[in-house]
């Protein structure tokens, strides 16, 4: 193989690792619907934590919601946060919050004998930048009310993650423990908004070496 022709495939290597870097796709599975249980979602904002092992840039998620009575009662409201950790609980205030975008609802059978269960995921408002190391929590809550609807986050099997909180009324000032875990995933991209400084530096010597090779061999 010719030195211009192995700076190539370099250069190619380099560019296909960029692009894999920027494809969105779920970065964080909490856990598949267990349909045992679940956590109210309208009277109360919901949370479950989660910590990046890489920088990562959120862009969606999913959640399981069950309904003792029917699913297609929920006004299509959907808020998320994120919060930062304080000791084991969310912070007193969001760090992002917003209304869920580009809503989809997906049915997933049956829920605690009589009751459905419903995916739905969703788009943040804008990306958020989750700093490798760093516990955050996700939070979710479902109408524009805080009556009780009976729409509830159904719960997976323990994980080694910490159980859910909760804040009755949404006033992120009473958080509580739910004792449970919720089945939930997040969408996004690993290592930020930009591909690693390393790889780029690969792509534009390679590139470099490319062009020089071509202009010797002329």
């Amino acid at each position: 193989m010719t030195p211009t022709a192995t700076l190539k495939s370099v250069a190619l290597a380099a560019l296909a690792a960029v692009s894999l870097a920027s494809q969105a796709g779920v970065v964080y599975n909490n856990g598949a619907p267990d349909n045992a249980s679940g956590n109210e979602t309208a009277q109360w904002v919901q949370t479950e934590d989660y910590t990046p092992a890489l920088n990562t840039t959120l862009t969606g998620a999913g959640v399981w919601i069950g309904s003792n009575t029917d699913v297609s009662l929920w006004d299509g409201t959907m808020d998320y946060y994120i919060f930062a950790d304080a000791g084991g609980v969310p912070a007193a205030a969001p760090l992002v919050s917003g209304a869920g975008q580009n809503v989809t609802t997906t049915s997933a059978g049956p829920w605690v004998g009589a009751g459905d269960s419903t995916l739905i995921e969703f788009d943040f408002a804008s990306s958020f930048l989750a700093t490798a190391g760093a516990t955050y929590w996700f939070g979710i809550h479902l109408s524009t009310n805080f009556d009780r609807d009976e729409l509830y986050w159904i719960t997976t099997g323990a994980n080694g993650t910490s159980f859910g909180v909760e804040s009755n009324g949404g006033t992120f000032n009473n958080w509580s423990n739910n004792g449970q875990e919720h089945a939930f995933f997040l969408n996004g991209t690993r290592g930020g908004d930009v591909p690693e400084p390393a790889t780029l530096a690969l792509v534009g010597l390679a590139l470099l070496g490319a062009a020089g090779a071509r202009r010797r061999a002329r």
